[in-house]
């Protein structure tokens, strides 16, 4: 796999809603603990019910998000999984499964933390891009009915 400039990686990682209320030097940040992975085709990325401890960004390829042995959705270019899991690390709630060679980018939940821990700027700005999120989930429910 061609390694992907490192300004494309952060713009890819960027997209994340998790991340949407940082600034471009905050993403530098988190840009540095990216790396690049790749997977082939019917290759397991994530495991149902194990312990959380990655993020998966998808550069390119698709993947088929797997629950209890049935297929939900599918997943590609630009698509996020598991960045909840960067804050919670609770087990996953479905298997992803490339159906094509995959490229992605990874975040590990070790990493993320240590810059949490060193940053409390950036976990002041995802606790509040977080509680943004659940408002809007929360109103959308309150307008079902």
């Amino acid at each position: 796999m061609a390694r992907r400039p490192r300004s494309e990686i952060v713009e890819l990682v960027r997209s994340v809603p998790l991340f949407s209320g940082l600034t471009k030097s905050d993403m530098r940040e988190i840009g540095k603990l990216c790396f690049e992975q790749s997977f082939e085709p019917e290759q397991v990325i994530l495991k149902q019910l194990e312990e959380a401890q990655l993020m998966v960004a998808i550069l390119s390829g698709k993947a088929r998000i797997v629950k209890d042995g049935k297929t939900i959705t599918t997943v590609g270019p630009g698509d996020a999984i598991g960045e909840m899991s960067l804050i919670d690390g609770r087990r996953r709630s479905a298997s992803v499964v490339a159906e094509t060679p995959v490229e992605c980018v990874v975040i590990h939940r070790t990493t993320f933390t240590k810059l949490l821990d060193s940053s409390p700027s950036i976990a002041r700005k995802l606790l509040i891009s977080q509680t943004e999120r659940l408002r809007d989930t929360n109103n959308k429910l309150a307008a079902l009915g």
